[in-house]
């Protein structure tokens, strides 16, 4: 550690005042000094002991470190200590650290008051050419003070100063050290907590309002309050201004007080990836239920291109609705591999996004039916709600978006309020066009686009890169509702909302969970049947009930139990071509051995002895006998 020791000179002349200033500020404060004495009068203090301001602390190490010299004031134990050997005189010079803390020092000032130094630098510089010519320092001074205005003791001060200073390091040097150097009014702790509570809230009060409540309360406690301004700036420095805007403002304020990440989208192709996110219109529309209410539309974005690809209306956003525009989606394009939106209700449905497991919505179960996506072969990618960085959907809801050329559109002049709707049919015709002009639109600014419309640059990389189309079977997962049934333990039928369902295939799967597939529009149409895992089982049939005397409909269900038992039947000649008799023929005759195995071991018998007759009393007399002879003597 390193002590800075100076004396009252060297203060005076790092703070650039005069001596006897700094001598009665000694005597005012009672400042500690060492016990030593200087050659020619005078003593040295500790600089980090004095009661000085952190600046002023500072500067006076900063000049003590650049004005190294023999005879310095700079002591550090480690180099007085007799194993240490002593630098030659003229070597020492500040390090690095110590020129770059005087320059970030410099750095804070304002740059009237460093060009106020640069001004300093050259009447020191003056002065340097002034002696070598033979002048003397105290002429020296004098001439150059006059000449720009100056005492000829304030340029010596100066000149002292850079003393032994490298030129390059004169102008943060001779920064000027005033400011800050006035007494502060520290204000009560329990005042400054009042006016903390009271300022950083949401309500956003103002500064006034709050420092004439703060006044009320010091006055009733005794606190300490200093000036409004004061206690504002000790505010505005000591409290960092994100914490304040978070406490005034709230989180989205906050975000904005740093830089948004910047993303690329050229690590894409056309059709990789898309975003999808609802947006709710603010005119009113008259569905074909007769339902009148705000529209909701669930919008897909190209990532890449920013073109919209597919989207769907309806009262609300819901499942069947994102379920349905995936398959427009995928009808028109093909099979995107990304597919990123935020972790609502309706988006993180189990229908669409079953088996993904980190949804973070609902409670994923271990036999769980996969989604849409998952058996797509796609992955699912969680975007933050509202954020218009994570999904770039949500920027062509805005200013200049569809909700500015879709709601502020003249054919709706006038109309889509609740007494007077827009009928479905005309909104979503004008939605269709106003789409299409927003894809088609030129002078896009993005760097993918760079002067092109969302149309022609999705075309130029859709054309180039590998599009996965979807088969007939993976059409059935987005045009048929899912729904999670369980297969009766009997005979294997499935029940969708009352209405049952069976095939052949179902009977070895009693028991157990499924996924059924089937139209709500048309429920007697039947149903497509898959595992848990996506693999398909079959298409079950309604069963639709009979009347209890409709002798017709027993007659079919009879016939058709027949063909199937007759068809069982063409199934067992064609796969058991043996009986039971046969087989059995087919099993080798086993003979038992013709002697038994012989033991080489013989177990043996330990224990006591048994008692023979003879030696046993109790053996030589009959019990039985007994007994009876004392049964007929009891009768008497």
């Amino acid at each position: 550690m390193t002590l800075f020791l100076a004396s009252l000179a060297e203060i005076a002349a790092a703070l650039e005042i005069t001596p006897r200033a700094v001598r009665k500020r000694a005597q005012k404060q009672s400042w500690a000094c060492l016990g030593e004495t200087l050659q020619g009068g005078g003593r040295r203090y500790n600089v980090d002991e004095l009661p000085l301001s952190d600046q002023e602390k500072t500067r006076i190490r900063a000049h003590l470190l650049l004005c190294v010299r023999p005879g310095s004031t700079v002591f550090t134990p480690e180099a007085a200590a007799p194993e240490a050997p002593a630098a030659p005189p003229g070597e020492s010079r500040p390090t690095d650290e110590d020129r770059e803390a005087l320059w970030n020092y410099a750095a804070q000032k304002s740059a009237k008051n460093r060009e106020g130094a640069a001004r300093k630098a050259e009447a020191v510089r003056a002065v340097e050419s002034l002696m070598a010519r033979g002048t003397g320092i105290t002429a020296a001074c004098n001439e150059v003070g006059a000449k720009i205005g100056k005492g000829g003791d304030r340029v010596r001060v100066w000149f002292e100063k850079t003393r032994g200073v490298d030129p390059g390091d004169w102008v943060a040097i001779l920064v000027d050290a005033r400011g800050g150097n006035r007494p502060k009014k520290d204000p009560s702790p329990e005042v400054y907590d009042y006016i903390k509570a009271d300022w950083l809230r949401i309500e956003r009060p103002t500064f006034q309002a709050v420092y004439e409540r703060a006044e009320r309360a010091a006055k009733a406690h005794g606190w300490e309050l200093p000036s409004l301004k004061t206690i504002k700036r000790k505010l505005e420095n000591e409290i960092p201004h994100a914490l304040i805007v978070l406490k005034r403002q709230g989180e989205d304020a906050y975000k904005k007080c740093y830089p948004a990440q910047e993303r690329d989208k050229t690590v894409f192709r056309a059709l990789e990836a898309v975003n999808g996110d609802g947006y709710t219109f603010f005119k009113y529309v008259r569905f074909e239920s007769g339902e009148v209410c705000r529209p909701t539309a669930w919008v897909w974005q190209d990532i890449y291109s920013g073109k919209i690809l597919a989207w769907r209306l309806d009262v609300s956003e819901n499942k069947d609705q994102i379920r349905l525009s995936i398959g427009d989606l995928i009808e028109h394009y093909g099979i995107p591999s990304y597919f990123l939106f935020d972790s609502t209700r309706a988006a993180a449905n189990k229908d669409v996004t079953g088996g993904v497991k980190n949804r973070y919505r609902f409670k994923v179960m271990p036999d769980e039916p996969l989604g849409l996506i998952p058996q797509l072969g796609a992955a699912v990618h969680w975007a933050t709600p509202g954020h218009g960085q994570a999904k770039p959907v949500e920027r062509c809801f805005g200013v200049g978006g569809l909700g500015e050329h879709i709601d502020k559109h003249p054919a709706f002049s006038g109309r889509g309020t609740q007494a007077n709707p827009i009928p479905v049919e005309e909104f979503e015709a004008i939605m269709t066009a106003e789409i299409a002009a927003y894809n088609a639109r030129r002078r896009r600014r993005s760097k993918v686009c760079n002067g092109k419309s969302f149309d022609e640059v999705f075309a130029e990389s859709y054309a180039k890169g590998p599009i996965r189309k979807a088969t007939r079977e993976q059409r059935a997962l987005w045009l048929l509702a899912p729904e999670p049934v369980t297969a009766n333990a009997k005979d294997g039928s499935i029940k969708i909302m009352g209405n049952r369902y069976w095939c052949e295939e179902l009977t070895r799967y009693k028991g157990k969970k499924l996924v059924a597939r089937f139209d709500p529009a048309n429920m007697h149409k039947g149903a497509i049947v898959y595992q848990l895992d996506g693999r398909r089982i079959g298409e079950a049939e309604c069963i639709l009930p009979a009347g209890f005397n409709d002798r017709n409909a027993a007659r079919e269900v009879a016939k058709q139990k027949a063909r199937r038992k007759k068809a069982l039947r063409e199934i067992e000649k064609a796969e058991i071509r043996i009986n039971a008799r046969e087989a059995a023929k087919c099993l080798p005759q086993e003979t038992p051995p013709a002697t038994p195995p012989s033991s080489k071991i013989v177990e043996g018998m330990f224990g006591k002895k048994e008692k023979s007759a003879e030696t046993d009393p109790a053996s030589a007399h009959n019990f039985e006998e007994i007994a009876e002879a004392m049964y007929l003597h009891s009768l008497k």
